[in-house]
């Protein structure tokens, strides 16, 4: 996935062999782009805040999800809105706090909440499945289905079976942040051929302020993840 700003809006490469494209200005309407027939022009709500996590199609091509940021309608606060992209209709919303990261399988969102929740969601109905609450959740990867990581829960980076939602495995911030390091910021986390890589930059080793030595990191934390 890639997202472009522009003028008015941005442009998200999809690229699910179906939809090719979506462009969207905000507050406005967005634009579906796909391989084989002219572009369909809906209707959304939907604001820059929630560019940066992007605008994600159902695999099939016929959904478009957006997390919406600000109250616009009266019985209408933040959350998350699907539409169809054949009608242009909204087809169910779910009134949850903003809504940042969105991961979509066959069956099923998933999303991350600024009110520090994972929500794992109905793709048609919009029922909500399950959720997993924490205080510290804000940032979320993806590591190819069933496992999400996220940043943080009771310390630790955890890892998610979005299946179950559960937490199959957590790593301790001596794991993460062996040099214990007064700043460590995790830029993303990669599951390759059985291990868990965290790639991101820390500074102020051993908790020094007056020793800086900013570096970027990429760190293998386990060897046997999914063996």
């Amino acid at each position: 996935m890639q997202i472009e700003n522009i003028d008015y809006g941005f442009v998200q490469t999809v690229e699910n062999g179906i939809v090719e494209r979506v462009s969207c200005k905000y507050n406005d309407f967005c634009v579906v782009h796909f391989y084989d027939r002219p572009p369909k022009k809906l209707s959304v709500i939907l604001n820059s805040y929630h560019s940066q996590y992007g605008i994600p199609v159902s695999n099939d091509g016929r959904k478009l999800f957006i997390g919406y940021w600000e109250k616009r309608l009266d019985d209408f606060k933040k959350g998350l809105q699907a539409y169809d992209i054949e009608s242009g209709s909204m087809i169910w919303r779910v009134n949850e706090e903003k809504i940042r990261s969105i991961f979509v399988y066959s069956d099923y969102l998933v999303t991350v909440s600024a009110s520090n929740s994972i929500l794992k969601i109905n793709i048609d109905s919009g029922e909500v499945l399950g959720q997993i609450k924490s205080t510290t959740i804000e940032i979320a990867y993806d590591l190819g289905f069933p496992y999400v990581a996220v940043d943080t829960i009771s310390g630790k980076l955890s890892i998610i079976d979005v299946e179950n939602m559960l937490v199959v495995k957590a790593y301790s911030k001596k794991t993460v942040n062996p040099s214990n390091c007064l700043s460590c910021v995790i830029q993303d986390v990669i599951r390759k051929d059985n291990m868990l890589t965290v790639i991101g930059f820390e500074d102020y080793p051993q908790m020094n302020y007056s020793s800086s030595d900013q570096k970027d990191f990429n760190r293998i934390i386990d060897t046997s993840f999914g063996a």
